[in-house]
Formats: C-alpha cells, structure tokens, sequence
C-alpha cells in the first residue's frame, strides 16, 4: 500500500452534512477521476464506506459498459493510523471523519488516503469575458472556504503566443508557455498583452495552512482598449495625493447594469452607446481605472450594483488601500451606495444605512411631517413606496483624531415630477445627518464634527433641495411643494443651521444624455470646518459630445464624477 493521496473533508458548524472529496486511480481498471459526496453527520461509518465504494463500482461500470467487463467488488475500510485495525462501523460519520480525523485514515483498494478536514479551499473563480490592455485585471467571482481572501495568493500569467481568435486559442491551449506578470488580487495588462490569453493560479491560505492550487485559463483574448479617455486627461491633476490635513472627494453615479442592461436603456435611454460599451464587463474596466486614478481619499458612489461593490470595487480598490461599506436600497433592489476611505487617512467609527421612507414613519423627529404628509393620501403612499436610502459613515482623521467626518451619501427619488419628493428627501437626511452630529459632538466633545453630504440629488441648482442645502430654509408656501396638485401636502417647512456649499460649485451639466443634460450631483460641506483646495476641472463639452452623449465608449457612465480637495480649517 504505497500510494498515499489526501481526502479533503468539510464540515461547516451550520450545517448537517460532511463533505468528502477525493481523487481515485486505479490503472488496472482505468479509471481516475475525482469523487465529491455529501453525507449527514449521523449517517453510520459503514454506510458511508459503502457509499463510497458503489459510487466508485459505478464509474467502473459506466466506464466498461461498451464491453462488458466484471469490475468485481472494491474494498473501502477506515483503518486506525497507530494500530492499523479497523475503525468501529458503527460511529457517526461526523465522529469519524472530523473528530477523529487524525486518528483515522481511509483505504480504498491499494490507496491511503489521509484525512484533511476543512482546509482553505477556493470554493468559485473565474475571469471576465472581456480583458483590455491597459486595465486592471481581477478574478470575475471569487469565493472561498476556510479561508480569508487577503491572505490567498493569485499569481497571474500571460500566453507566450499571440491568438487571431479566441476559438483558435482555445484550440492550442497544449501550446502555451505561461509567462508570470505579477501577484496579488489584481494586474495590470499592456499594450503588448493583446491577443494573448490570460492565467490566474489561486492559492487558498488561512494563516500558514494552504490548500490546493485552482488555475483558471481565460476563454477571451486581450483586446485592444478605447484609446486615451477624457477621464485620463483629468487624472492629470490628481497624479498627486491630497496634501497634509486635507483630502480628496470624489462623488460618482456610476449607472447600475440593472438600468443599463435592458432593451429600453440601449434603445431609448443610452441609444448612441454601442452595446459592448453599455456591457458591464466593459464599462467596469474603464470604471476601476478612472477612480483609481483620482486617488480619492474619500470616495462617494451611487448606484452601485451588489454583485460589482463585492466582485470588482472591493478587490480592486482594496489592493490600493481603501476600504469599502455598502448601503442598498430599500426593497428588492440590487443597487445602492457605497462609501470607500483610504485607511492611511481615514478611520472608520460607524456605518449605518437608513431608509427614508421608515425613517419618516418611525422616528420622532419627523412625527410632525409625518402626520401632514398624512393629509394627502397619495402623497403619503407616494413617499411610503420609495426606496431611497441615505448611507451614513462616520469617519476619523488618522493624522488628527480630534476630527471627526459625518459623512452622508444618498440618490434621491429620480422621476421628472417628483420635486416636492425630492425636497422631502433631502430635509429628512439634512436633520438626520444633523442628529448624528450632534450625537457625536456630545459623547466627544473634545472632537471637531464636521459633515461631508454627496450624492445624485436627481435636482438641478434652480429647483429647492439646492436652495435647502446653501440657505438653510425652505418655507410652506415653496412652490416645489404644489408641482403635483395631487401630491400637494400643506404646513410643511424645512430648515437647517448648517453653513453648507457645494464645492464644485454648479457645473453646466453633471448628467449628460440624449434626452437630459443638467447638474444633478453635489459634494455639500461645511465652509465654517473645511476650505476647498482644488476643484478637478470637468471634461471639456466637446470631449463629453464627442460620441453625442454618456455613457460611450469613452465614458463608463451617463455621470461625470465631482472630485474635489477639502483642507480642515484651523480651529
């Protein structure tokens, strides 16, 4: 009995099962392949072992059945490692092959088989289905078990060859020779790596254990990228970290794929955008490479996608130093906010995400409205269906402790006749925002508090939430209240005692497609806590119209990013 192979066993605390994952070969009877079987914790040892033997017979069997062959019988024993005698047939398979693992190993015809219980393992990876020169590159999906994904190792490779086709590649893949170009969660591709496939080697670690290597080959070729983007013109400002005592904020709807991704956004919404470039797999490239290269210290997105904020923003901008925390939206939808920070500059102390429809509802400082609002049935189920959120962080200065960041991100409701919503909205996150605040200058009243307030306000300068957020005061008789007669709510008035501004001040256009061109987006700060250092110059009209309208191929969104260095005022 020489031949010695691993048994990798898993059991997860939650569950009822243990998993049993083996390779078998026997060159006698020509089989070698890998065998996965879950049983309960319960099931007896000897059910088990003979499980594991039918299923083997049965591979035999489908394997000779074209000629006909008697595979005979298969012996399947778990054997004690010291004594050599058999285990008892009657212990539970949980006893056996996770509490006595390393008293136990198992034996099936001539092999050995140590038992390996719950090692780090790459439970899914696999590549995108589109790769440009000059972009990052990351896995697609990337989940492991007993593991942590920092600690994993991917060392990433390029083909020696150059392909004309993908198909043609896929065809020769016996041919390659693998050139490494780099380690970690993600790599950089050139210029010259078009036309050739691409490799990733994913070692699963959880402190100094390791698990077994998984490969993935990419089925697509290194394609040629949009050429120079407006966004790298822009990126010529921000080559430079902020300076001392200040930071870089960025505020950037970056178009979910849930409203990019339909047959009305490529027809009617995004008509001018080739549908590669609406695609998700490319626009998230151009995406990654844009924020990158602001090198943001706080970094404000709105509508984010779930399966983007964890498959590509996490890892891509995690490996650069900033951390990330996700808000979705109220409901069934898969999209949100999300809040990323450079943790040399920044520290977290809390995140919170609150939906403004409960928060009407349920808290107490906005009982009053509340009970007005009420007066008009379609104007409360109106407010009540919406699932706005306001994704709240807190966040300490790591170079001056005593400063302290209330920073407020939202996307507030969109549709074209809902003003009196969207002032609605913006009162409950201003006083919200007001109260964590005050919150947090009363526990620590040795800090200075200050608030940050970004988002897609979906309002352009002349309608009221921007009056509210720069004069503080928005009375009962406003117009924005009687836009919709039906909705039309009396006796509401909304007011603030912040000294806000908006730092990029009110640009032509922050949101520019076929059907609507106007500014939408605002990074609001205090002017009493924060001097504005420099504004990131937008992109120029006839770099925004080049391809008629956002997104393009150039552009990865119907948005344009407001960037902006804030320095704290000395107090």
């Amino acid at each position: 009995m020489s031949v010695v192979e691993r048994m990798v066993v898993t059991h997860e605390s939650d569950t009822l099962t243990v998993g049993l994952a083996f390779r078998y070969k026997d060159e006698n009877r020509s089989i070698d392949r890998r065998f996965n079987l879950k049983r309960s914790t319960e099931d007896l040892l000897t059910n088990t072992l003979t499980r594991i033997s039918v299923n083997i017979l049965k591979s035999l069997i489908k394997k000779k059945k074209k000629n006909y062959v008697d595979v005979g019988e298969l012996s399947v024993r778990m054997v004690q490692v010291d004594e050599e005698g058999d285990a008892r047939g009657d212990m539970t398979c949980y006893d056996s092959f996770i509490v006595n693992s390393e008293k136990h190993n198992l034996v099936i015809g001539n092999t050995r088989y140590i038992i390996d219980v719950n090692p780090p393992i790459v439970k899914s990876v696999d590549l995108s289905k589109n790769f440009m020169a000059g972009y990052a590159v990351y896995p697609n999906k990337f989940e492991v078990m007993f593991a942590e994904k920092e600690m994993c190792i991917l060392r990433w490779y390029k083909s020696d060859i150059k392909f004309e086709s993908d198909k043609i590649a896929q065809t020769n893949l016996g041919k390659i020779k693998w050139i490494e170009i780099g380690e970690g969660l993600a790599c950089r591709t050139t210029s010259g790596d078009v036309g050739r496939l691409l490799k990733v080697i994913v070692t699963p670690r959880m402190g100094e254990r390791r698990g077994e290597d998984t490969e993935v080959v990419s089925t697509v070729l290194v394609s040629a990228g949009p050429g120079e983007c407006p966004f790298e013109r822009r990126h010529q400002f921000t080559k430079d970290m902020a300076a001392e005592n200040s930071f870089r904020v960025i505020s950037y709807n970056i178009l979910a794929e849930l409203y990019a991704d339909t047959d009305h956004a490529r027809t009617y919404l995004f008509p001018t955008c080739p549908p590669y470039a609406v695609d998700m797999d490319y626009r998230k490239q151009l995406l990654i490479k844009e924020i990158l290269g602001y090198n943001g210290d706080l970094i404000c997105l709105q509508e984010v996608d779930e399966k983007v904020f964890h498959r590509d923003l996490i890892p891509a901008l995690k490996s650069e130093g900033l951390e990330g925390f996700y808000a979705a939206k109220g409901g069934q939808v898969t999209e949100g906010a999300a809040v990323f920070f450079r943790q040399s500059k920044l520290r977290i102390l809390e995140t919170t995400r609150i939906v403004l429809s409960k928060e009407l509802q349920s808290n107490i400082l906005f009982a009053g409205i509340w009970e007005r609002v009420q007066t008009n049935p379609d104007m409360a189920e109106k407010m009540s269906q919406r699932s706005t959120t306001l994704q709240v962080c807190v966040l300490e200065s790591v170079e001056n402790p005593l400063r302290v960041i209330v920073v407020g991100v939202t996307h507030l409701y969109f549709h074209p006749d809902a003003d009196h919503i969207r002032l609605l909205q913006a009162g409950i996150c201003i006083q919200i925002l007001k109260q964590v605040m005050t919150l947090y200058q009363t526990k620590y009243p040795d800090k200075d508090v200050a608030l940050i307030f970004c988002g897609d306000f979906n309002s352009t300068p002349e309608f009221e939430v921007y009056r509210l957020m720069t004069s503080q005061f928005v009375d009962f008789d406003d117009i924005d209240w009687s836009k919709k007669e039906s909705e039309h709510v009396t006796g509401i008035s909304l007011s603030h005692d912040l000294e806000l501004e908006s730092a990029c001040g009110c640009p032509p256009y922050t949101n520019y497609t076929t059907g609507f061109y106007g500014c939408l987006d605002y990074i609001f700060y205090q002017t009493d806590k924060f001097t504005v250092k420099q504004v990131i110059p937008m992109p120029t009209h006839e770099e925004v119209t080049e391809h008629i309208a956002l997104p393009s191929i150039t552009f990865p969104s119907d948005h344009i990013p407001l960037i902006a260095d804030l320095e704290f005022k000395v107090t």
